[in-house]
């Protein structure tokens, strides 16, 4: 779509060139001007995709199918275990997470799989909060799949400090929220509910494996489901089926807890290896009366946090 504007462009310049109206001097001007703006500010023209424009390993390792995906493909692009952990502000009360990123659902899901993400329990109906400024990318009425029905906000560096494409997701909301894909928000707004739409652990073995599983099981508690992706393109496709997942292309998963860093690394390989003093990471937050701590923070946790 880019690439058309710009040729649409060129041909009105044409056009004004054969009446003599733009000398062909001023063409060549005004054409290597606008492609300049075209890089430079490439967020004007961040677009969504065709699903071609995915390659096979980013379809793999971020939709991570039951059929034809391979589980260490997601591992490759950043779905494993860092050791990061959160430290709130001793003034506030925030709900905590209680199901960190990367751990093993082999057991919930009935195959090899990963939790791609972190759970943080709330109260049914609890506001979830937009953890930055962006755009409402795609939203998902999904009753298919474990994390039900979700939304992803599409992030620019200028937005995060970050030097990528980030994209956060919201997961087991209590309905689709009165937003429009392509809506801007900003950093505190509320982007759901809490619940916990979405299949259960127990439905989702049963698909897999075609049995029925007996025995206590866990109850479904609610919490909202928050994971993060990010990418150096602007650019992205959104796939319908399979309950419906937004893929970056050349995506890659990074873990929520060191989305909140203040500075790098962000890649899952290198955040690993760091020393256990240097994996604890402050977390900024919105109060209860919409201020947010630090002040100058871009980014906060999904939910309030209450003085103590």
């Amino acid at each position: 779509m880019r690439y058309e504007i710009l040729e649409s462009i060129i041909y009105l310049l044409m056009v004004w060139h054969t009446r003599g109206e733009v000398s062909r001097m001023k063409i060549i001007r005004l054409s290597v001007v606008f492609l300049s703006c075209c890089l430079i500010y490439r967020s004007v023209f961040a677009a969504q995709v065709g699903m071609g424009a995915i390659d096979t390993k980013t379809f793999s390792g971020i939709v991570r199918c039951t059929d034809r995906c391979d589980p260490h493909d997601a591992v490759d692009l950043g779905m494993h275990i860092t050791g990061s952990t959160p430290v709130f502000d001793q003034r506030f009360q925030c709900p905590d997470l209680d199901e960190g990123w990367a751990i093993d659902y082999s057991g919930k899901r009935g195959r090899p799989a990963l939790h791609g993400g972190i759970d943080i329990p709330a109260l049914r109906g609890t506001p979830i909060l937009a953890v930055a400024d962006g755009v409402v990318a795609a939203m998902f009425d999904n009753h298919e799949t474990a994390v039900g029905i979700r939304l992803f906000l599409r992030h620019s560096p200028e937005q995060t400090g970050k030097p990528f494409w980030l994209y956060s997701e919201y997961a087991h909301l209590l309905e689709l929220p009165p937003l429009a894909v392509g809506q801007k928000v900003k950093r505190g707004d509320e982007v759901g509910k809490t619940s916990n739409t979405g299949i259960s652990g127990k439905e989702a073995r049963e698909r897999i494996t075609g049995s029925s599983f007996r025995g206590p099981g866990r109850e479904r508690r609610n919490a909202l489901h928050f994971s993060i992706m990010y990418s150096d393109s602007p650019d992205y496709a959104v796939l319908e089926k399979k309950g419906g997942y937004l893929i970056p292309v050349r995506g890659r998963w990074m873990d929520p807890v060191a989305f909140y860093r203040s500075q790098p690394p962000y890649n899952s390989d290198a955040l690993a290896a760091l020393p256990e003093t240097d994996k604890q990471v402050s977390i900024p937050c919105q109060d209860s009366e919409g201020k947010a701590h630090p002040p100058n923070t871009r980014l906060i946790w999904p939910y309030s946090c209450s003085r103590r």
